[in-house]
């Protein structure tokens, strides 16, 4: 758990830490809005679903948390075993998100840093993430390098099977 001070000129410190079930009702669920369509996920769903990744054990999901208990930023680690290099490790950086109104802080970085410093922790040989263009700056400042192309192909929705 990281402690960070206020930017000069800003209004309040926050924690860095692991996403707890009682963050969902703290700003948690409308902050990753910010980022996309949450289609009304409701508490209990939320829950489940940090349930099932803890159960994976191949996920962190990290916060900022102001002093007043409200979660300001978020972002997901997701851990790789690869067959490739001697079954080494990759993290995949997702769904980094900062809360309306909190940009400019350093959240995002803060959060980043968090995921690339347990990245670092678990062994993982490299870290990628897939970001609009219009985020490359902010990514490089982080020691992010373009390359390759990322591509998607969108699936019909469903909901998850239960495990």
């Amino acid at each position: 758990m990281k402690k960070t001070k206020p930017l000069e000129g800003t209004p309040q410190a926050y924690e860095i830490r692991e996403l707890k079930p009682a963050d969902f009702g703290k700003g948690f669920i409308e902050t990753l809005g910010n980022l996309s369509d949450t289609e009304g996920l409701s508490l209990g769903e939320a829950r489940g679903i940090l349930k099932a990744m803890k159960r994976a054990g191949l996920y962190h999901t990290f916060v900022a948390v102001g002093a007043d208990g409200k979660v300001l930023g978020a972002t997901t680690l997701l851990v790789e075993q690869k067959f490739t290099h001697g079954g080494g490790l990759v993290g995949h950086i997702e769904d980094v998100v900062v809360r309306k109104g909190h940009d400019g802080r350093g959240i995002g970085s803060s959060v980043v840093k968090e995921a690339v410093g347990m990245a670092k922790e678990l062994g993982c040989y490299k870290v990628v993430l897939d970001c609009k263009e219009d985020l490359e700056a902010f990514y490089a400042r982080l020691g992010f390098v373009k390359y390759d192309v990322g591509m998607r192909l969108d699936l019909k929705a469903q909901r998850p099977r239960k495990r």
